[in-house]
């Protein structure tokens, strides 16, 4: 029962960080779609995202790449792992995104994540 708590406490401050980080992504994707263009400017709101989404990625969502780690380890095909191969294929493109002109997705990544710790959260399987 104890357990559950800590586990739960420390579940809720991920959350914060999480949405914490996001928020300037979410902030900028605001901003472009009310002007109808990148903002500031193209090359420095792709160049943003991919930073601000690092931290949400490889810091405070490494949970979400340990169980798909050990699931791949397991031969078994969780949710687990199409969430992690979603979340690096879109920053990886958000990288690519600085030098081709593709469409700039390494914030997408960050929401992703966070939507799934909160949903992660809500079920109650943390």
């Amino acid at each position: 029962m104890a357990r559950t708590r800590v586990r739960r406490r420390e579940e809720q401050g991920r959350l914060f960080w999480l949405w914490l980080l996001t928020l300037p992504i979410i902030l900028m994707l605001a901003a472009a779609f009310a002007f109808g263009a990148p903002w500031p400017d193209p090359l420095t709101q792709r160049f943003a995202m991919a930073m601000l989404a690092f931290p949400v990625l490889f810091m405070v969502g490494e949970p979400l790449f340990k169980d798909a780690k050990r699931a791949l380890r397991d031969r078994r095909l969780r949710p687990e792992v199409a969430v992690a191969a979603i979340v690096l294929l879109a920053y990886i493109s958000g990288f690519l995104a600085l030098i081709f002109p593709t469409p700039p997705v390494a914030g997408f990544s960050a929401l992703i994540v966070s939507a799934y710790f909160t949903i992660r959260y809500l079920l109650g399987r943390y």
